[in-house]
C-alpha cells in the first residue's frame, strides 16, 4: 500500500538541466515520461540512444565541472535545430555529439548564468580585450545598460520580447543605470543590439545557449549629407593656423596640410615616423606600428601636394625627432604630438569655420581623389577601407556625377568646313 501510495504522487518538474537541453540521467520513477532505450528493426537495443515523449536524445559521458565523470542525455536535432526523425537520423546526430564531446563544444550542464554576471566573463576575455580602448569603453556602457534591462535574468532565457521591451524605452528614452535618458535614434539602438549579440556570441561558443534569439535592426534613417570645406576655405584654415597659433602655428599646418593630402585619420598621422616615408618610391607607409583601426598597415603613393609638402617638411624637420609631428614637451624624449585640437580650435575660429574637424580634411582628401577620376578601389586602398571601394561610391558618387556633368557641357562639337 505504502509503495502504490509513493507512486500516486505527483511526478516532480524538469530540471533545470533539462530546460537547457540536457537531461540528467537518473532514476526513470522521477520522470513523468520515461526515457527508454532505441532499439532497431531487429529489436536490438541501439547503444547510447534513448526515446521519451517521441524523441531521440543521446546519452553522453561529459565533464560534470567537479572533476568526475557522469551520464548526460542530450536531445538530438538536424542541421535545422529540428528534433531528428527515424533511427538513421538519429545515430548520425549521436557521432556530430560525440564529435562535439571530443572538441569540447557541448553545451555545459547545470543552471546558466546570469546575463549580468557572464558579462563579467566577456570583458575578461583575451579576444575582447584586444579591442581598442575607445571600442571597449563605447561597448561597456552599451552592455551596462543591457544589464540594467536584463541583468536578473539568466542568459539561456533572454528572449525576442525582452529585447524588444529594450528597443522600445531606448528609441523613447528612459531610465537606464539610474539616469534619464534622452531618445535615440534608429542607428544608435542598432549599435546596443550589435554589442547585446557580440556578448551572446560568445555565450553561444562557451555552451550556455544553442542560438541567437531573434533580434531584428531597425531601419536606419540615410545620414546627412556632408558639408564638404572647398580649396578657398582650406586655404584661409591653413592661413589662420599660422597666425592664431604662435607657438606651434607651422606644425599645425604641416599637419592640415598632411591630413588633406594623405587622407589619413587623426591618430594615424600622428604616429607616422620619417622611416615610414620612402622619398625613392615616392610613398608613404601608415600604420606601420599595426595600431590602424583594422590593424593593418598600407601604403600611399605620393600626389604632387604630399610630395612637395614631405620634401618640405623634411628640410625643417627635428634633428633629435624620429616623427612627423613631435611632441614640443617632448624634452629629452622622443615623442609625438599627443593631439593638435586645442590648436585647430583657435584656428577654425580665427578662419570662422567652426564646424570643421580632422576628419573633414579625409573627406576633402576623397572629394578631390573622386572628382579627379581615380577609381573607388584605388581611393580604398588609400583610406585603409576593406570594402573595396563600396564605401567610397556610397557617400562620394554624387560628386563624380556631378563632375562629369559639368565636363559633358565643356564639350563642343565644331562642324567641319
Amino acid at each position: 500500500m505504502q509503495r502504490n501510495a509513493m507512486l500516486s504522487k505527483p511526478l516532480p518538474a524538469a530540471s533545470a538541466a533539462e530546460l537547457n537541453g540536457i537531461s540528467p540521467v537518473s532514476n526513470q520513477a522521477d520522470h513523468g515520461a520515461q526515457f527508454t532505450p532505441a532499439r532497431d528493426s531487429r529489436n536490438r537495443r541501439v547503444p547510447g540512444l534513448y526515446l521519451r515523449n517521441g524523441r531521440y536524445y543521446g546519452q553522453l559521458w561529459v565533464d560534470l565541472g567537479n572533476g568526475k565523470k557522469g551520464p548526460r542525455r542530450f536531445p538530438l536535432v538536424d542541421g535545422d535545430n529540428q528534433p531528428v526523425r527515424g533511427l538513421v537520423a538519429a545515430r548520425e546526430a549521436l557521432e556530430i555529439k560525440r564529435h562535439e564531446r571530443r572538441e569540447n563544444k557541448l553545451p555545459t550542464a547545470g543552471r546558466k548564468p546570469l546575463f549580468a554576471d557572464y558579462c563579467e566573463t566577456y570583458f575578461g576575455k583575451a579576444k575582447v580585450q584586444r579591442k581598442r580602448p575607445g571600442t571597449i569603453e563605447n561597448e561597456k556602457q552599451a552592455v551596462a545598460r543591457w544589464c540594467d534591462h536584463l541583468g536578473h535574468v539568466r542568459i539561456d532565457r533572454i528572449a525576442t520580447p525582452i529585447i524588444a521591451a529594450y528597443v522600445d524605452r531606448r528609441l523613447m528614452g528612459g531610465i537606464f543605470c539610474g539616469r534619464k535618458l534622452d531618445a535615440v535614434s534608429e542607428r544608435t539602438v542598432n549599435l546596443d543590439l550589435l554589442a547585446l549579440r557580440n556578448v551572446l556570441n560568445e555565450a553561444i561558443d562557451e555552451g550556455h545557449l544553442r542560438q541567437l534569439p531573434r533580434m531584428k535592426m531597425l531601419d536606419e534613417a540615410p545620414p546627412p549629407k556632408r558639408k564638404l570645406i572647398t580649396p578657398d576655405e582650406f586655404d584661409a584654415l591653413i592661413k589662420a593656423a599660422r597666425s592664431a597659433c604662435p607657438k606651434n602655428g607651422e606644425q599645425l599646418a604641416d599637419y592640415l596640410r598632411f591630413l588633406a593630402f594623405s587622407g589619413t585619420r587623426e591618430k594615424e598621422a600622428l604616429r607616422v615616423r620619417w622611416e615610414d616615408v620612402d622619398f625613392k618610391h615616392d610613398r608613404l607607409t601608415i600604420g606601420s606600428d599595426g595600431l590602424t583601426k583594422n590593424w593593418e598597415s598600407r601604403t600611399i603613393e605620393f600626389n604632387p601636394e604630399l610630395r612637395a609638402l614631405l620634401h618640405d617638411m623634411n628640410r625643417r624637420r627635428a634633428p633629435d625627432s624620429s616623427w612627423l609631428f613631435p611632441s614640443p614637451q617632448r624634452g629629452t624624449r622622443d615623442e609625438h604630438a599627443k593631439s593638435l585640437r586645442e590648436s585647430l580650435k583657435l584656428a577654425r575660429a580665427a578662419a570662422g569655420l567652426r564646424w570643421v574637424g580632422f576628419h573633414d580634411l579625409r573627406h576633402y582628401f576623397c572629394s578631390v581623389c573622386v572628382m579627379a577620376g581615380i577609381d573607388f578601389m584605388t581611393i580604398a586602398a588609400w583610406l585603409g577601407h576593406k570594402d573595396g571601394g563600396i564605401l567610397v561610391g556610397k557617400v562620394y558618387g554624387h560628386l563624380l556625377d556631378e563632375h562629369r556633368h559639368k565636363a559633358a557641357k565643356l564639350v563642343r562639337f565644331v562642324r567641319p568646313r
